[in-house]
């Protein structure tokens, strides 16, 4: 038979922050905010986080990193962690606010305004 059976099919990969508890010559251990309360150790190499850190591997234990991984992983394998950065990513940019009162708003917020009275079910 082709196709493994899968149970829980894996979510999308999430932005979460990371923390450096061991920097090894090879390995080194971070727990991932979101991932088992933080309560287990993910083995990631360490040149991976040097290159993004630009510091030595004395330095990077209790540093953060931010990265994608699918936080429903019940593996450190099946997190599947790829683009870190070292700084917290800013807020999504948004369309500006219209002004209250504007005609922009007038569909927004309130039943009265949110369906044509036309089309109102009796």
């Amino acid at each position: 038979m082709g196709a493994a059976l899968t149970l829980n099919p894996p979510t999308a990969h999430t932005l979460t922050r990371g923390t450096i508890h061991r920097a090894g010559p090879i390995t080194t251990l971070l727990t991932l905010q979101g991932w088992y309360n933080e309560q287990l150790l993910a083995p990631v190499r360490t040149e991976i986080l040097l290159e993004i850190m630009g510091r030595s591997r004395e330095d990077l234990p209790g540093r953060c990193v931010w990265v994608m991984a699918r936080l429903d992983a019940t593996t450190s394998a099946g997190l599947a962690l790829h683009g870190w950065s070292l700084d917290e990513p800013a807020a999504p940019q948004h369309a500006e606010t219209p002004a209250i009162g504007s005609s922009a708003d007038m569909w927004a917020g309130t039943l009265a305004n949110s369906v044509p009275a036309a089309r109102r079910a009796a």
